[in-house]
């Protein structure tokens, strides 16, 4: 469903000669980047990119044999999260539960929170949904005997009138939330299985919080294992509920996740990544190119993963041979993981080609609104040239912008999406 917005001065990069527009009159504009129809910073996807990801994770899940419930908080837009469910994702996943309520208004009926349901606040509007909605299937995380107390507490206050659906968290040592040992995650099992307001639907962890750590892989091969063992054991005693699920969430080792899942039956998996929708010019790229090595077949599924986010931006300033400043900084993109790529270049002034960008241009740095870049001295930008940098991690950098402007291929703006953060 397309949203009904309207666009005015409230939106970064809205052009200075309009005074409000409406989304479905954003295309007879005829707006394009490179011709500076647009003030800068303005923050861009390539619809053709958003499109072939969107339908690559689909081949990706089928060759796998796997569900998708992706991590809406890359994008928290209504418009990207249709196209993921239009393209068969089993539901969606949220990471906190101002982001249920979000995708309920969005109309998503499926939603597994990846982190333990805790607040009288929270507790009360989940189980007055479950109480309102009987086809809101909702799924939960507990990795505690404390946390199911918790939660029994909360529930006895506000009866959804059916049991919660909850997948036990298992962590690795020295991470994020989750058991690290066994025995005692069969307790917390047991515990689940007993209460009259829970149900045990499955077994989860997030195997990303590795990645970039010496041995990384043998790492999630770990605690795979420790997944697929645990939920062996929980189901020979008969605790679970229904068809049990086995869930991870990164969007690096999906690939192990799946192959790791598939040699237990009786399970569903369901893989929760969320970068691949938009991916990115550094941190996803290299290692979704990892993914690739390990797993050769996926050739078979045609051109991998494209970088659909681009952030523009004016050359402010060259004060030194070597130094360029261009005008877009923290309050624009996103740099957590790695500075933005610059990734092509424009001259306005005298044509609309956009040029490569050479790897010897790099930010080194950024302000609030300035990037500072060393370039070779024989760079041909000056003032006024125009810059699209990639980025790495796009989450931090879509939360930075109320709409982001959709293009085709010649940069030229047929659509918009609003962002819910």
């Amino acid at each position: 469903m397309m949203s009904d917005v309207t666009l005015d001065w409230r939106n970064k990069g809205f052009p200075a000669t309009e005074t409000t527009v409406s989304r479905e009159r954003i295309d007879e504009r005829n707006w394009r980047i490179t011709h500076e129809d647009l003030m800068l910073p303005a923050a861009v996807l390539l619809r053709s990119a958003i499109v072939h990801n969107s339908r690559w994770m689909k081949r990706f899940t089928s060759l796998v044999g796997a569900s998708l419930a992706p991590h809406g908080k890359t994008t928290m837009s209504r418009d990207i999260i249709a196209m993921q469910m239009a393209d068969g994702a089993w539901g969606m996943t949220a990471a906190t539960p101002g982001h249920i309520r979000i995708y309920r208004e969005f109309g998503i009926s499926r939603i597994i929170l990846a982190n333990q349901l805790v607040g009288r606040q929270s507790i009360a509007y989940v189980a007055s949904e479950l109480a309102r909605d009987a086809e809101f299937d909702f799924y939960c995380l507990i990795d505690s005997i404390a946390g199911v107390e918790l939660l029994e507490a909360g529930l006895a206050a506000f009866d959804p009138g059916r049991p919660v659906q909850i997948l036990i968290e298992l962590g690795s040592p020295g991470g994020r939330a989750g058991l690290r040992d066994g025995a005692e995650a069969l307790r917390v099992a047991r515990r689940i299985a007993e209460s009259p307001r829970l149900t045990l639907r499955g077994v989860e962890a997030f195997e990303g919080i590795v990645q970039g750590q010496k041995g990384d892989e043998d790492s999630v091969r770990d605690l795979i294992g420790r997944i697929t063992t645990l939920a062996d054991e929980i189901a020979s005693e008969g605790w679970f509920d229904g068809t049990p699920i086995l869930s991870a969430g990164g969007s690096a080792f999906f690939d192990m996740v799946a192959e790791g899942f598939a040699r237990v039956s009786g399970f569903e998996t369901v893989l929760r990544s969320g970068c691949y929708i938009v991916h990115d010019s550094q941190f996803y790229k290299k290692l979704v190119e990892r993914l690739e090595a390990r797993m050769p077949e996926v050739a078979n599924l045609g051109e991998g993963l494209r970088p659909a986010l681009e952030v523009w931006a004016y050359v402010q300033s060259r004060p030194e041979a070597t130094r360029l400043i261009a005008g877009l900084g923290k309050r624009d993109v996103g740099n957590d993981v790695a500075p933005p790529i610059p990734t092509g270049w424009c001259r306005p002034a005298e044509d609309d080609a956009v040029h490569p960008m050479g790897a010897d241009h790099l930010v080194v740095r950024l302000d609030d609104q300035h990037a500072y870049l060393d370039v070779p001295a024989h760079s041909p930008l000056r003032p006024g040239d125009m810059v699209s940098f990639g980025i790495s991690h796009p989450c931090t950098t879509f939360d930075k912008w109320r709409t982001l402007f959709v293009v085709d291929d010649e940069r030229r703006v047929v659509d918009l999406v609003e962002t819910s953060f």
